[in-house]
């Protein structure tokens, strides 16, 4: 039985599949990490163009023209003045807080204040 034990003890021939084990688990803990970390700062990116293009004025204001092509007096051809104004408004958008990351994501209104 001592000698058994001994040899056992002795025994290397799964170190190697215990290391390469150990170092896939850091690997793998390693991407998965990074995968969140890259994940957040593309919705936090995402999150801030969203609020950009919401942002965008599309108000207008063209004037009339009048033409005389024959240089009589009387306009022969005539546009009507156009514009249009935007109301502004503020945006709100919905964003992910990472406060409560073991329950789940909670959405909340946020205001960016990066720009």
């Amino acid at each position: 039985m001592k000698r058994c034990l001994q040899k056992m003890w002795v025994e290397q021939d799964a170190v190697l599949s215990f290391e390469w084990t150990m170092l896939l688990t850091l690997l793998v803990i390693g991407i998965v990490s990074g995968l969140a970390g890259a994940r957040d700062a593309i919705i936090d990116e995402l999150g801030d163009f969203a609020e950009a293009a919401q942002g965008i004025d599309q108000s207008f204001s063209l004037a009339g023209l009048s033409i005389d092509f024959d240089g009589n007096g009387t306009a022969d051809f005539t546009t009507p003045a156009s514009d249009f104004q935007e109301q502004a408004k503020d945006f709100v958008y919905t964003d992910c807080t990472r406060a409560a990351a073991p329950i789940g994501q909670t959405p909340q209104g946020v205001t960016d204040s990066d720009s």
